[in-house]
């Protein structure tokens, strides 16, 4: 089956250290939905709190004191977009024929050629599940965008309004929450347990 189109309008978030969120040049390194020379790609959460669980499972924190320690500024971007596939749960990401574990597997070449397929398709971007914290969810763009003043609008189709919100650490209480490499993705368990239940909810094997 096809996968599934939709259009956001809503700001998400990314933390950065450069004085811009965006790349305008291909990535030096590779992520989740493109390899390296596939052209430059934004990683965005919805929320901040996605946004901070990225970090602390990327940086690998592993005690409050270590995620008291970060001083990074959080960015709120505005996107509004028509051409974005939904794979934001693991059962439409299923239902259009796309391996859910790969949505939040370790093991990212999956979701790479996943990502190369849509950019030659022409879409602009796709939502899919975070795999740094289970229950959000993740905007990532293909292509090269630039910063432009927030409250303003963008005088390119490749500008996005942008600020920082914020300059300091992920929330107290955010460290258990968050997903490390290796770990189990609950959302992901939860999806096997709904596929392997009857409609009554009881076993269906």
């Amino acid at each position: 089956m096809a996968a599934e189109i939709t259009s956001v309008d809503s700001i998400v978030h990314r933390y950065s250290n450069y004085d811009t969120p965006l790349w305008a040049r291909p990535n030096s390194q590779p992520g989740r939905w493109h390899r390296v020379g596939d052209g430059p790609t934004q990683y965005t959460a919805l929320t901040t709190d996605g946004a901070w669980a990225e970090l602390i499972r990327n940086e690998e924190l592993t005690s409050e004191s270590e995620v008291s320690l970060v001083r990074i500024p959080m960015w709120a971007i505005k996107v509004t977009d028509s051409l974005i596939v939904d794979y934001s749960t693991f059962e439409t990401a299923e239902a259009a024929g796309f391996n859910p574990d790969a949505l939040v597997d370790d093991d990212y070449d999956q979701a790479q050629q996943e990502g190369a397929r849509l950019r030659d398709a022409g879409y602009h971007g796709v939502l899919a599940p975070s795999a740094a914290l289970p229950g959000e969810v993740n905007l990532t763009l293909f292509g090269p965008r630039v910063i432009a003043s927030w409250g303003r609008p963008p005088l390119l189709a490749s500008s996005l309004s942008a600020t920082i919100i914020a300059t300091g650490s992920p929330p107290a209480g955010l460290l258990p929450r968050a997903r490390r490499l290796g770990e189990p993705h609950r959302g992901l368990q939860d999806h096997r347990a709904r596929r392997l239940a009857g409609p009554d909810g009881t076993d269906g094997r």
